[in-house]
């Protein structure tokens, strides 16, 4: 979790408006109320289940916010007091009204449910929220049956029985009258009111009748002569309120008398976004084999895919998927059924739409496809599993957002330690790739003080020398997030004695993380002397002096391992065989000189490997000739002899296999390598000297164009004859070439029959 937020810290919101609103997609959202968050201070209440944080507000008004856009911040104890007392205060005027109500009402008494439906919906935020199973209790009266002790009321209406707001209820008042009958006669009609609640609306009663699972009433009034089984009452139809509930049978008759499968409520729901709703999978597929259309969309954009993924109902997805549903339709946000599925943290229900071709690639209206969706809420679960299934698109791992923000850029900065290890490990993420403001994973982490994800990204070999559109490298950023934390102790200090102290306090100094930053960085190679574009140093940044002994002793310290580890590199890349890579060089070449394979390997070689030039002796290096003990090492010239090691060459004049005199030596290094000879001419291709950092990000960059030019051929291109492009499309939304199209009777995709095609021009 960002920053280890803690219940109880105190934290404001210290980002733009629309950076604000961008982050909060996917994180309980965004909604005018919420402005009270930008110029207050609130504290933690809770850590939900997708570390989202819920914080309370002087208003009393509680919001789940990203932890991304919080910053805690240290208040005095009299502000900490003036902030309490404000959230005391709402809290009991909103107690005081919710009261009122309970205090009135008592089990038994009858009273009346709101009407309007809109009112009532927001009436249930919060006490026990509104379901369409409640439409047809509205304006109905109802006994009281429970009292609840945060004054909500449990109450039985129109066969069955709910919880509502004691806002949303009005108290039927019953005259208390001496005289029993008329006492009598008013809860009899009170009572008759309840049970019957009789309006004379045919469609009213076959709604409810449906809902409720009355088969044989449905039956009853199918009959009659005046009936419309399409008939709406409070916007929904009756087979609507059966497909919610489950009612097959009820569905099976209403079918069977020729009911409209695609009638919409007010929302824009249907029967199948209903049947979803109510996790009835049994229901979406009678309505399927009855030609319902799954991929309708709601008001809202939604499919029943989309209902079935939110509530999280994995037999409902796996029964429209089955059928037909596209699992790549995008809502009114631009979310498909996977941002869904990766936001609920659902693993069973992202495999499914993975395996029912998801696209990875659809980005909703704040620009993230699924990767960065799952990198944005640390869903690392998600992310192993669509890195699985991409393999032949690496290239989405790096995929960039309007802003040059790819997955790794997000999870760095919101601290997702371990998705980002898994981009990197299992996506081959390009860790070194910049944002638009030229910044990398590594600069953003440094920024927010992310000590793990620092680590992980200079392990990974990060370059951590590369500079922002300001020219500031992380070193930059770090000592500067250190000055600023330092001035800000000073500022909270205050008492003019201390802060002369203030840089040379080191108690705790070396575990400040701004601090273990500036020194990893310096470990893993940051250079001291790189200036920004204000043509100013790290150092220029800190006027810590403490804290730049450290730094600077820690770059003497990286540079004498550095070069200790060159060393040892070059020394064992000169020694493998250039042929296995598995054994030790011991086979001179004649005539060039050259040692680059162990024996087994030199009867294979024809040309020497560094110079192209033919081998015409092959020479197995033996022991040293003078001490026995090391293997020859060093080649006498001009003879060409090569019987001696390094120490007992030294103390030699003359060859001991020719006894002609020594002019010179070669050491076994410098026989690995072309260098021994001015006229061998190395090839490119076999070259021991580095490649630029620029020709290797080149090739990837090509590979990866590669890839999406592929995969664009594989879009456009008839999946039949792979020849030519598609030009005709089939009502399923599956398309192919005219010249396949016109001999084929059933779509190659999906299957279907086809009832019409239509050609594309372009």
């Amino acid at each position: 979790m960002s920053q280890q937020f803690q219940v109880g810290d105190y934290v404001n919101i210290d980002l733009e408006l629309e950076i604000v609103q961008s982050l909060q997609h996917g994180h309980g959202g965004w909604t005018d109320n919420m402005f009270e968050c930008l110029g207050a201070t609130g504290i933690v209440q809770s850590l939900d289940e997708d570390y989202d944080i819920v914080v309370v507000y002087p208003s009393g008004n509680r919001w789940t916010l990203n932890p991304a856009l919080l910053t805690r911040v240290d208040l005095t104890s009299e502000q900490k007091l003036a902030l309490q007392r404000q959230q005391t205060t709402a809290n009991m005027a909103r107690t005081t009204a919710a009261a009122v109500p309970h205090q009135a009402l008592k089990v038994n008494d009858m009273v009346q449910i709101c009407s309007d439906l809109e009112k009532m919906k927001i009436y249930q935020r919060g006490h026990g929220e509104w379901a369409e199973a409640m439409v047809p209790a509205l304006g109905k009266v109802g006994r009281v049956i429970h009292l609840y002790a945060d004054g909500d009321v449990k109450v039985q209406v129109s066969g069955g029985s709910w919880i509502f707001n004691p806002l949303a209820v009005t108290k039927v008042d019953q005259t208390h009258s001496t005289e029993g009958g008329n006492e009598e006669r008013l809860n009899a009609m009170l009572k008759k009111l309840f049970d019957a609640q009789l309006t004379g609306d045919i469609h009213e009663e076959l709604v409810k009748a449906a809902a409720n699972g009355d088969l044989k009433r449905v039956e009853d009034l199918l009959k009659r002569p005046n009936i419309d089984v399409n008939g709406i009452f409070a916007g929904h139809t009756a087979l609507q309120a059966a497909a919610q509930n489950g009612h097959k049978q009820i569905i099976h008759l209403l079918i069977k008398d020729n009911a409209n499968l695609e009638i919409e409520d007010k929302d824009g729901d249907r029967a199948v976004h209903h049947a979803a709703f109510g996790n009835e999978p049994e229901i979406l597929e009678l309505l399927a084999k009855a030609g319902a259309d799954l991929n309708v969309r709601n008001k809202r954009r939604q499919t029943p895919l989309h209902i079935g993924v939110c509530k999280g109902h994995f037999d409902v997805c796996k029964i429209l998927l089955s059928n037909g549903a596209h699992a790549g339709i995008q809502d009114s946000d631009g979310d498909t059924p996977l941002h869904d599925a990766i936001s609920k943290r659902r693993d069973d229900l992202i495999n499914i739409l993975l395996e029912n071709n998801a696209d990875v690639g659809t980005c909703n209206n704040n620009g993230f496809n699924s990767i960065h969706h799952s990198a944005l809420r640390g869903n690392s679960s998600a992310i192993e599993l669509i890195l699985s299934k991409i393999q032949n698109r690496q290239w989405l791992v790096d995929e960039k957002k309007d802003d040059g923000f790819t997955a790794l850029h997000l999870a760095a900065l919101n601290d997702h330690c371990l998705a980002a290890e898994l981009l990197l490990t299992k996506g081959n993420a390009s860790i070194n790739i910049q944002n638009n403001s030229l910044q990398t994973a590594l600069h953003l982490a440094v920024g927010r003080q992310h000590l793990q994800i620092v680590n992980l990204l200079c392990s990974k070999n990060a370059n951590i020398n590369l500079a922002d559109k300001d020219g500031d490298t992380c070193l930059h950023e770090a000592l500067r997030h250190h000055t600023l934390s330092q001035l800000k102790q000073l500022q909270d200090v205050g008492d003019s004695g201390k802060t002369m102290n203030i840089f040379t306090n080191i108690n705790g100094y070396d575990k400040r993380p701004s601090v273990v930053i500036a020194c990893t960085l310096v470990s893993y190679g940051a250079d001291l002397c790189i200036k920004n574009l204000k043509n100013q140093t790290p150092f220029d940044l800190c006027p810590d002096p403490h804290l730049c002994r450290i730094l600077t002793q820690k770059n003497i310290e990286y540079k004498q391992e550095h070069s200790k580890n060159q060393l040892l590199t070059e020394t064992s890349s000169s020694v493998e065989c250039l042929v296995c890579s598995d054994n030790k060089r011991d086979t001179l070449f004649q005539p060039c000189s050259h040692i680059v394979t162990c024996h087994s390997c030199a009867s294979r070689v024809k040309k020497c490997l560094l110079c192209k030039e033919n081998v015409q002796t092959r020479i197995k290096i033996e022991q040293c000739k003078i001490c026995s003990e090391r293997k020859a090492s060093v080649m006498y010239k001009p003879c060409g002899h090569l019987i001696a090691c390094e120490e007992c060459a030294g103390v030699s004049t003359k060859c001991l296999a020719c006894r002609a005199s020594i002019d010179s030596t070669v050491s076994f290094h410098e026989l690995c390598c072309s260098e021994t000879n001015d006229s061998i001419s190395v090839k490119p291709e076999i070259s021991t000297t580095t490649v630029p950092s620029n020709t290797i990000s080149d090739a990837v960059a090509l590979a990866r164009l590669q890839q999406q030019l592929q995969e664009i051929r594989e879009q456009v291109h008839c999946p039949i004859c792979m020849d030519r492009l598609k030009n005709m499309v089939f009502l399923c939304g599956h398309g192919i070439c005219q010249n396949c199209g016109d001999r084929v009777q059933e779509c190659p995709i999906c299957r279907k029959q086809i009832e019409k095609s239509i050609i594309l021009y372009t």
